[in-house]
């Protein structure tokens, strides 16, 4: 069961990666023809990563109030964030037009409508791999190598404090795992001691799950994808296998022996692993 759930959850983060890459390239492509524009005017500016961790703490504030005030608005953002994150990797996947709207544009409505309506675990995990890949590629493309690192860092750091110190990110997890949503990707797994939610299907049914956080995967693979300015796809490629290779040792530990982690600090030093392994090729 352990090496079931540790195929599972490192084979969806693998695919994210390498569906987030081919789009982060095509991205940084496109930007580099004229075809498209980052995000960030200045790519290279420090205050940048300073400035999207100032955002990730106003989302964090925003989901807390959504879910103590009025917890139906949880899924309004969570639709939100699927359909136009989905929407940047299916553009770059599918670069086809219908009409005056691109077909990226119907698969990424098709695909928020089945996740919001059929809240599966299947449908959990096809949402986060393209939302996933959408929120990295963005971020990847518009931050360049040193901006990255540092947002990396300061995300490892903040993930650390959050879990051990102010220990709120441990309450935010449990109220987002409490049925299957596009903030987690996850696996059936049963613990001796776990937390069992509610599956929607064409019957109710409860079941024991093992749940990674999203931003575990998307942040490693911003780096991964920010590589792609200065060095070759052969360095976002090690990047991404050292991140794999740390994610599942985690993940093996987690499952031997169950308790709340702070994964990305551990996954961060297998991707920069990667990255620097690369360098000597």
């Amino acid at each position: 069961m352990v090496k079931n759930t540790a195929f599972l959850i490192v084979g969806i983060f693998l695919i994210t990666q390498l569906i987030g890459l081919y789009a982060g390239n095509a991205y940084l492509q496109s930007i580099k023809t004229g075809e498209a524009d980052p995000v960030i005017e200045d790519p290279e500016n420090i205050e940048n990563s300073f400035n999207f961790f100032i955002y990730i703490l106003m989302a964090t504030v925003l989901i807390f109030a959504a879910v103590r005030f009025w917890k139906p608005s949880l899924k309004g953002f969570e639709a939100f964030a699927i359909f136009f994150s989905s929407w940047i990797t299916f553009d770059f996947l599918i670069p086809v037009r219908i009409w005056y709207l691109s077909l990226s544009f119907f698969l990424a409505l098709i695909l928020t409508t089945w996740k919001m309506l059929r809240p599966t675990l299947l449908s959990q995990n096809v949402a986060a791999i393209f939302s996933g890949a959408g929120v990295a590629t963005l971020l990847g493309a518009s931050f360049g190598i040193v901006p990255s690192l540092i947002f990396l860092m300061i995300l490892c750091i903040y993930d650390f404090v959050s879990v051990f110190v102010t220990k709120h990110m441990v309450s935010l997890a449990k109220i987002i795992t409490e049925k299957p949503t596009v903030f987690t990707i996850a696996a059936p797994h049963r613990f001796e001691k776990a937390k069992r939610i509610h599956i929607k299907g064409r019957k109710k049914r409860k079941f024991h799950v093992f749940q990674l956080g999203l931003g575990d995967i998307v942040m490693p693979l911003m780096f991964s994808i920010s590589l792609l300015n200065k060095y070759t796809l052969v360095n976002s490629i090690f990047s991404i296998l050292g991140s794999t290779i740390a994610l599942a040792l985690v993940i093996y530990y987690m499952l031997k022996k169950p308790q709340v982690l702070p994964a990305l600090p551990f996954i961060t030093l297998g991707t920069l692993s990667g990255f620097l392994f690369s360098l000597g090729f």
